[in-house]
């Protein structure tokens, strides 16, 4: 049976996994540029003690490429060929278990390197080799980016408001309820769908200045920032969802920061959604 692998990538002398080479392989790499300093625990300890498992709780071994490692997993190529992938990834059940795996050897990484890139689940590559040609492909510029990361870990901060806004503090709006309270029952119908327009727009100028003022307040405390595309998340309007790069020391001023938001928003009717620190999804890939 075929086998697939996912990976991720770092400076050759930094992956303190076992190298291997060859094989017929077919390999579904997920990988991540990665970097682990000096301090970093020697070989052995992180080969035995870490035990780094990815999909399908096969063990993550590396490969080594001039300056970059991949670290890789096998899977079953029965499994993982493209048109049974295709399949599969309709199953929300079985995606979600396994992006749940990889994103959490991808923060095992961070854990143990100074920078680490993550690049896409579900990249196939038929063997070790291919790994390796794709290791080789601008291995300058991506040593230059593992260096701008080093030490840093991206956060993402999302601010929301439930499907129906709290009560709108407009002028249009209150006085469309004073006319309201005094109307006869059919004038009072028409000016009802009419405010639930105006109070709609309103909600949105309210949403667009309290992202305004949230990224205002995160923005200093983060080295960089990236609005996300904004979509809708079950019954919850997203107003902000913002990707943060910031160094990993700085975590409890970046923490404090977004705790804070979130109290001064929640009596707005507005809450702050923040996970982090993760290997740098979004600005590994930005220029």
């Amino acid at each position: 049976m075929g086998s697939t692998s996912v990976c991720w990538l770092g400076h050759a002398s930094s992956i303190p996994l076992s190298r291997r080479r060859g094989g017929s392989a077919e390999a579904a790499a997920g990988p991540c540029l990665m970097r682990i300093p000096g301090a970093a625990p020697p070989a052995a300890s992180i080969s035995e003690n870490a035990r780094l498992v990815g999909l399908d709780e096969n063990p993550v071994r590396a490969l080594v490429e001039g300056p970059l490692a991949a670290a890789v997993s096998d899977v079953a190529e029965s499994t993982y060929r493209e048109d049974v992938l295709n399949e599969r990834i309709a199953d929300l059940d079985w995606l979600a278990q396994r992006a749940a795996a990889h994103q959490d050897v991808n923060a095992r990484l961070l854990e143990l390197a100074d920078a680490v890139i993550p690049l896409a689940f579900g990249a196939l590559y038929r063997d070790d080799e291919r790994v390796c040609e794709m290791l080789r492909e601008d291995a300058s510029g991506r040593v230059a980016r593992l260096g701008d990361l080093a030490g840093r870990g991206e956060w993402l901060v999302t601010v929301l408001r439930d499907e129906e806004p709290a009560l709108v503090d407009d002028d249009a709006v209150n006085e469309l309820d004073a006319q309201i309270g005094t109307s006869t029952p059919g004038r009072a119908f028409l000016l009802e769908k009419r405010r639930a327009d105006v109070a709609a727009r309103a909600a949105l100028r309210a949403d667009e200045e309290i992202a305004d003022a949230a990224l205002a307040r995160l923005e200093p405390v983060a080295e960089r920032a990236y609005p996300e595309p904004l979509a809708r998340s079950g019954e919850a309007v997203i107003v902000l969802r913002v990707s943060l790069l910031a160094r990993r020391d700085a975590a409890p001023r970046l923490d404090a920061e977004i705790s804070g938001l979130a109290a001064d928003l929640e009596s707005r009717g507005y809450r702050v959604r923040a996970t982090g620190p993760w290997p740098a999804y979004r600005f590994g890939a930005l220029p």
